[in-house]
């Protein structure tokens, strides 16, 4: 849905590198996702007027799978964000208790079971970006970041929701993980405290023509955040988002929250990148914007486990 969508570019062929890996290696179960965009149709190519999901649907039961797709918001799921994406399920047809039946049940089992899965653990389906990073504020005080001596990082404070106590289960210390924050100029600090104070009716909204024009504000995209309602899809950029207390960008791990990365999870690699190198590196605020959210993950794997 977002970015120039050009069917001709390159990357739009590792749906056929997909289909031959599932050729090649023959799995027992596929589990497969994908933007919401996936379900668009075409426009130029001899595909014309069919979604890529349709393509790769009739690709996998070609290649012997009864398969089954849907869209799914994973804050539907416990996650602290509005983040809808395709999700493709499988089973290989000459596995003895595969039937089209059974993995058409996937999804009907994934949403009857989620809200006994989240109160096993103590969480809602309704957690909130507050509830996700608000004790990992800038306010709590800062040292000296781990891995980036020139950066300082954010200091806990005491867990201030259930969900807060489960990211961070046998983390020690009192540093999370990449929560260095980013050194932004006094001018840009000011900037993101006007929108913050200006902008509580469009929260989790990008600004309006109006405000940019008042403020003569050219960048594409800025979102000031909700603490109050779950946040919207975060992509690679952090720099489309400003937190939704401090005039700052998010962190690498407060990105990790709202993904349901726990605390113990340690991310590898450059912070950021920019330019042609963002085609051959992988920083880690990419890492976690393509993510598919832990907290969803494991509510999917029980489910494909009992199939088989």
């Amino acid at each position: 849905m977002a970015g120039r969508r050009n069917e001709n570019d390159f990357r739009n062929d590792l749906i056929n590198s997909y289909i031959n890996f599932v050729n090649l290696v023959q799995p027992k179960i596929i589990f497969f996702e994908n933007v919401k965009g996936f379900t668009m149709e075409f426009k130029k190519n001899k595909e014309k007027g069919v979604a890529y999901s349709s393509v790769v649907t009739q690709k996998l039961d070609d290649a012997g799978y009864y398969v089954k797709g849907q869209l799914v918001n994973f804050g539907d799921y416990g996650v602290p964000q509005k983040r809808t994406r395709f999700i493709l399920v499988g089973i290989r047809k000459n596995i003895k208790a595969a039937s089209q039946i059974k993995i058409d049940s996937f999804f009907i089992l994934l949403e009857q079971q989620r809200f006994s899965f989240l109160k096993d653990k103590g969480l809602e389906t309704s957690t909130n970006l507050e509830d996700a990073i608000s004790d990992l504020l800038k306010e709590n005080g800062s040292k000296e970041s781990p891995d980036t001596k020139s950066f300082q990082a954010g200091i806990y404070c005491k867990p201030k929701s259930v969900y807060q106590e489960m990211m961070r289960k046998d983390v020690i210390g009192e540093i999370a993980d990449s929560h260095r924050f980013p050194k932004h100029l006094p001018k840009t600090i000011q900037r993101f405290q006007i929108i913050l104070d200006e902008s509580t009716d469009r929260r989790n909204l990008d600004l309006s023509k109006q405000f940019r024009e008042k403020y003569n504000i050219k960048k594409h995209t800025i979102i000031p955040l909700n603490g109050n309602d779950k946040s919207p899809t975060i992509t690679t950029l952090p720099d489309d988002y400003i937190h939704y207390l401090e005039p700052r960008i998010l962190t690498v791990r407060e990105y990790a929250r709202i993904q349901s990365f726990p605390d113990s999870y340690i991310f590898q690699g450059k912070y950021t990148t920019g330019g042609k190198r963002r085609t051959q590196e992988v920083p880690r605020y990419t890492q976690i914007g393509n993510a598919i959210p832990p907290l969803f993950s494991e509510q999917s794997g029980l489910i494909l486990k009992a199939l088989v």
